[in-house]
């Protein structure tokens, strides 16, 4: 069974947020309107500018200086380019952090928070019109046709890539996309050609990744695997993991498959197994436990107890990568090593060195 990218992100994002509702107190941001800071300015011969998508081209004409995100991760590169959002959609993670988290501060600054859009059951089109944008911006995102009709009228809209599944446009193609919409396409380049050095960096200096298996999983009624174009998935692979084919022999597993949760036995083969959640499901948990990837230790667990960790994993992003890396790349070293005798370190210790 094979559901829909936006239902199971919606699904995901509710067992992630209810720790996280009780969290926000005194801390919330006040709720006046939002304004971005004027842009320093759009590169030499940036515009116009033509950009394609899955619902045909969109043509901006000069720089953007209020744009809002209908992509659940798409201010962080805005960020990165000095762009502060009037509006970001809200995924998981604490509320009060309005789409800004630990990561993505320093870029943003004493700025003021942007206004946070709850679209967990569709856009919500009239709190975008009320942000009076001049720019709407979805990479990963599921746009659908009758949407982007809307937010079209409101303002120019870059919709996701019709190349791949919904919410499966790379990281890098989404940042160069939104980069070009701001006229900074140079600049994003650059941003991104550095995270490709840190990931190949980290691919080199672990060598035993390299022809093994490692995949994410999640309890989602019953058992979910994230698929080839889930960008989670994409950057096991770019550090050197091969996916199981569990995942990659299944058909129309473009985003990832759903089994029973009997089948989570079928994880034992696997090389390094990567859960969020995996306590979310006392079935699937027992029949893990099971396991010899379970017995081996080649495996563990990224929950919300993890923090800001728990949101950056699934951002991934240019700016959200490096701050994963630091902690994720420690853990896949203990779970791939092939010792039952290492231990596979917390998210800070991994970032302590």
């Amino acid at each position: 069974m094979n559901p829909t990218r936006r239902s199971v992100l919606a699904g995901l994002a509710t067992l992630a947020v209810m720790p996280a509702v009780a969290a926000c107190g005194s801390d919330q941001p006040g709720s006046a309107t939002p304004s971005t800071p004027a842009p320093e300015g759009a590169e030499e011969g940036a515009f116009p500018v033509t950009i394609a998508h899955k619902f045909g081209e969109t043509t901006l004409e000069t720089a953007p200086e209020r744009v809002v995100c209908v992509g659940l991760t798409d201010q962080d590169t805005l960020l990165a380019l000095g762009i502060v959002p009037v509006g970001v959609s809200y995924w998981f993670g604490e509320k009060s952090k309005r789409g800004i988290y630990s990561w993505a501060e320093e870029a943003f600054g004493d700025a003021e928070p942007p206004t946070l859009l709850m679209n967990t059951n569709g856009v919500e089109i009239e709190q975008v019109a009320a942000l009076q944008p001049d720019l709407i911006i979805g990479q990963y995102a599921g746009l659908t046709e009758k949407e982007y009709e809307l937010l079209s009228k409101i303002a120019p809209t870059v919709a996701q890539s019709g190349d791949y599944a919904d919410y499966g446009t790379p990281w890098d193609e989404a940042a160069l996309t939104i980069g070009t919409a701001v006229g900074r396409p140079a600049a994003t380049q650059k941003l991104i050609d550095g995270v490709k050095e840190r990931i190949v960096a980290e691919a080199k200096a672990h060598p035993e990744f390299a022809g093994q298996t490692a995949a994410v999983v999640t309890p989602y009624e019953g058992l979910f695997i994230y698929g080839p174009e889930d960008p989670r998935s994409r950057l096991l692979v770019e550090l050197g993991f091969d996916l199981p084919p569990i995942i990659t022999d299944a058909t129309d597993s473009e985003f990832g498959i759903s089994l029973s949760a009997e089948r989570t036995s079928d994880l034992a083969a696997v090389g390094a197994v990567v859960w969020l959640d995996l306590d979310a499901d006392k079935q699937v948990r027992t029949v893990f436990e099971g396991t010899t990837a379970h017995e081996q230790g080649r495996w563990f667990d990224i929950t919300n107890a993890d923090g800001d960790y728990y949101v950056a994993h699934s951002f991934v992003t240019p700016l959200s990568i490096p701050y994963v890396l630091d902690r994720y790349v420690p853990q896949l070293a203990a779970a791939a090593d092939g010792d039952p005798a290492t231990e596979v370190p917390s998210a800070d210790e991994a970032a302590r060195g």
